[in-house]
């Protein structure tokens, strides 16, 4: 079983999240954490995985295009960050294969141009896919809550603490890995519990 041997965070709600962040080379098998994280939201949450993906902008024939650089997948117990090599090797099939799971809807926040470089730009199609956003606007009745970003919708949803996540957010040149990783963990965290929250 894949060993999420990263640091550790406690939540605002004293819920742990465990953490592994993975430089992914031709000889990484990285299918076992995937398995992991797709566990972990059947048994123990419900069956969604907040998923966020960041682009960086390449020159190819004198046009700029943007290149998938990582992702960060996170569940009720754990994520996962994946930073990925320039060039895609094989072992990047399990996650085409991964995102391509009906078993469980991917959420995420302003994901409609993600969702469309990612099929575009790498070919990889999201089979089932939530705009949390447009749930919350739904749900609440306020149309302006789909354009919020993942903190402040958060903040308006669940109403929690946000103040360890502005502190790492205010000095983010100056943080050190493990700080950025506990606020991929607090983001993921927070719209895992905005969907589980809108789901009731």
């Amino acid at each position: 079983m894949a060993n999420f041997d990263g640091p550790g965070f406690s939540m605002v709600d004293k819920s742990w999240i465990q953490t592994k962040a993975i430089d992914i080379e031709p000889s990484t098998d990285i299918s076992p954490y995937l398995s992991r994280i797709l566990e972990d939201c059947v048994w123990n949450g419900n069956r969604a995985i907040v998923f966020d993906v960041y682009w960086d902008v390449e020159s190819v024939n004198t046009k700029s295009e943007q290149r998938l650089s990582s992702v960060k997948l996170s569940t009720k117990n754990l994520c996962l960050f994946l930073r990925l090599p320039n060039q895609f090797t094989d072992n990047l099939k399990d996650l085409y294969r991964f995102f391509a799971s009906k078993f469980v809807t991917f959420v995420g926040v302003q994901i409609g141009e993600d969702l469309v470089l990612l099929k575009e730009n790498h070919g990889i199609v999201i089979r089932s896919s939530l705009e949390i956003g447009k749930l919350a606007a739904v749900a609440r009745g306020t149309p302006i809550v789909e354009f919020l970003g993942a903190r402040e919708l958060a903040h308006k949803i669940l109403s929690c603490d946000m103040s360890r996540l502005d502190s790492i957010q205010s000095k983010w040149d100056e943080a050190g890995g493990d700080d950025r990783l506990e606020a991929a963990a607090i983001e993921g965290w927070l719209i895992y519990n905005v969907y589980d929250q809108l789901q009731q």
